[in-house]
């Protein structure tokens, strides 16, 4: 039995807590904060809380494969039920309502607006890469530039960025449906490999999932989780660096104590004090406004990508609540307008939550320079009993991708005994 600290209780700390306490680990998590769940939990506004990232997740297997190796199945914890897809509204008026998780279905919807259908086939090229990425990067702790082959380099195409994929879909509308997400999430699509694109190829596959409850309800099951794991939780505690002794990790320092460890899986945002800085830019999210619509506000689809310049997404946060993810500039209401869904009038109550505010409530990733970027990710080449997973490390900061690292991890580090 090794003694396993996890820094941080969100969903990283989380998942990665209970996995290896039912490894039958000794598992205590440190949190700084009063409460666990971390951006799970919402950005609360007048009693209501508010998801500030889309509350729905690709890869139901993923959490699945999460309480089935932690305890109970999920489906005798919390609901998780597949939605519709989502709605591109373009600037020219016209709207595609995009089935997720059906080839067939997507081929039927890209069809009854453009007459034919260069997307399908344009997703099918990334069948190949995602089970590359999948298996080499994704089911098991990445080692790497060692395991980035000559083989690997000719499917993957790193050097390919997302701005060439401008050039491959003939319609400007679909690919504003590649485009805009990279855009809408900060990053430049001049220095953001192509491969990521890769997520179309998921949605389409494996369509996307809501839980019972939203986020929260994610968050209230994991934490009953840890419970009946017996995981030792400690709120209100700062962890703020890891001790080594011949390379190997010995305990985490905290702004109250020192606690022995054999094993450290760190998700806090900040990383710990003694490991070199990270030689990258960190995402500077778009804004989030809030707003209640009123009772007779038009109908709109629980996500809406809106394809303006610069791009609009909305998605729905509860009862006539939606998060409206933006960049500066022109106000999103006005730019909603200018396109044909105009909300003006139903507008009950808007809040803005600033990039700078985003930032302070945890880490969103790092800028894409170029494709080895994936090489210096935290997280990336685990040693001496120290990983690292979260927003902030590798692969990346979805749900989807936090899920699967803290898998790897709990696989790599083996059951009790082992």
């Amino acid at each position: 039995m090794a003694n396993v600290v996890v820094v941080g209780g969100g969903f990283a700390g989380l998942s990665a807590a209970a996995r290896l306490a039912k490894l039958r680990h000794d598992v205590t998590l440190v949190e700084s904060g009063d409460r666990l769940g971390g951006r799970l939990n919402g950005h609360v506004v007048d009693g209501h809380a508010w998801p500030l990232d889309l509350d729905t997740v690709t890869l139901p297997g993923v959490f699945r494969d999460l309480f089935r190796k932690s305890g109970r199945p999920i489906d005798r914890v919390i609901g998780l039920d597949k939605t519709v897809g989502r709605s591109h509204l373009f600037k020219d008026g016209s709207r595609l309502d995009l089935p997720l998780g059906n080839r067939g279905d997507q081929h039927e919807a890209v069809m009854a607006l453009f007459g034919e259908d260069e997307w399908s086939p344009w997703v099918d090229q990334f069948a190949e890469p995602w089970n590359l990425i999948r298996r080499m990067a994704l089911d098991e702790v990445f080692p790497g530039r060692p395991a980035v082959t000559r083989a690997v380099r000719k499917v993957l195409r790193p050097r390919r960025t997302v701005a060439a994929l401008d050039r491959e879909l003939a319609d400007e509308r679909l690919a504003k449906i590649v485009l805009d997400p990279v855009r809408l999430a900060g990053h430049d699509r001049r220095s953001t490999p192509a491969f990521l694109a890769v997520g179309h190829y998921v949605e389409r596959s494996f369509g996307r999932w809501r839980f019972e409850g939203g986020l929260p309800g994610l968050a209230a099951a994991l934490e009953t989780r840890l419970t009946e794991r017996r995981v030792t939780v400690d709120l209100g505690e700062t962890a703020v660096d890891v001790t080594r002794s011949d390379g190997q990790v010995t305990g985490v320092v905290t702004d109250r104590r020192s606690i022995a460890a054999d094993v450290v899986v760190w998700c806090a945002p900040t990383m710990p004090a003694s490991l070199p800085p990270v030689r990258m830019l960190p995402v500077i999210p778009a804004f989030r406004t809030l707003v209640t619509l009123s009772a007779d506000a038009p109908p709109m689809p629980d996500e809406m990508l809106v394809h303006a310049n610069p791009p609009v997404r909305l998605f729905r946060a509860g009862d006539r609540r939606w998060t409206i993810e933006h960049h500066g500039g022109e106000d999103a209401i006005i730019a909603l307008a200018r396109l044909g869904l105009d909300l003006r009038a139903h507008v009950e109550h808007r809040t803005t939550v600033s990039p700078g505010e985003l930032v302070t409530m945890g880490h969103w990733g790092w800028t894409w320079s170029r494709w080895t970027t994936a090489f210096d990710l935290p997280g990336v080449a685990p040693t001496g009993g120290l990983y690292l997973a979260g927003a902030h490390a590798h692969p990346g900061g979805s749900l989807e991708a936090v899920g699967m690292a803290t898998a790897a991890i709990a696989a790599d580090v083996g059951p009790a005994g082992r």
